[in-house]
């Protein structure tokens, strides 16, 4: 009984409605996915920061691992060394922090970071060592939540109110997530404007900053998922994405070397 509700009026609702309410929404991570595709040659030393044992949040690892078998180079830095060790598709590692990683100068082509913005501490310090590591022109590609979304507002109410234990339960519940999974937020660069900011203090330039919509926050209770997807649509078209949309995809760049 409760399987065929969570299918028809909870969960497994979603795409449905989504198909006929918003066709046009897409999965965050394949935007990301996409953009990171764009930027990739078959001379790219990629390094993806902070992912742990996977570069993407979908369920198989086909579309990471196309794109692993494009590039030069492939590494994985996270300081959970046996996440990394365990990695789906990248096969070479390094434990360190994202503040202080073990690359030279200029090494770098391309830093991908998905859902760990958020986690920094001191997100500046880490973006100037992406900027150090960076060869000219190299780009930093971020997936982030944006906090300015109304989303993100009752989520943060919800944290404040809300026993821990009820919390993760949801969190298991909605993302699949274990207690260990979950690690603490800081959003001290989840804004559009907070990390457009950060991103120029360390040294680099916006190529393209887009915010898109997630996944609707109530999306396992069929109705309000409705609501929430018609209501998210008409204040996108109306042009308040920054509070209709929970994600933040920047594409920032390190500038070239300018000619003698």
């Amino acid at each position: 009984m409760l399987k065929s509700l969570d299918r028809y009026l909870g969960r497994g609702s979603y795409y449905w409605l989504k198909d006929r309410i918003h066709p046009e929404r897409e999965y965050t991570q394949l935007t990301y996915a996409r953009l990171i595709d764009e930027a990739l040659t078959p001379q790219t030393r990629w390094l993806d920061a902070g992912g742990g044992h996977k570069i993407l949040e979908t369920s198989t690892s086909e579309l990471e691992l196309a794109m692993v078998q494009r590039v030069r180079l492939a590494v994985c830095c996270d300081l959970a060394v046996d996440a990394i060790a365990k990695h789906r598709t990248i096969r070479a590692g390094v434990g360190a922090t994202l503040d202080h990683l073990p690359f030279r100068d200029g090494s770098i082509d391309l830093i991908t970071l998905n859902n760990v913005a958020e986690h920094l501490e001191n997100p500046r310090e880490v973006l100037t060592e992406f900027a150090r590591v960076l060869a000219p022109g190299g780009r930093v590609i971020i997936h982030t939540p944006n906090v300015s979304s109304y989303a993100a507002h009752i989520v943060q109410a919800g944290r404040r109110v809300l026993p821990k234990s009820f919390i993760m339960k949801m969190i298991r519940f909605m993302d699949f997530r274990e207690e260990e999974d979950v690690f603490p937020t800081y959003y001290r660069a989840n804004t559009y404007d907070d990390l457009t900011a950060v991103a120029r203090q360390a040294g680099l330039s916006s190529e393209k900053v887009l915010l898109v919509p997630a996944r609707p926050l109530f999306y396992f209770i069929a109705p309000l998922s409705a609501v929430e997807l018609a209501a998210s649509r008409l204040l996108i078209r109306m042009g308040a994405s920054r509070f209709a949309a929970s994600v933040i995809l920047g594409v920032y760049r390190k500038p070239m070397l300018r000619a003698q």
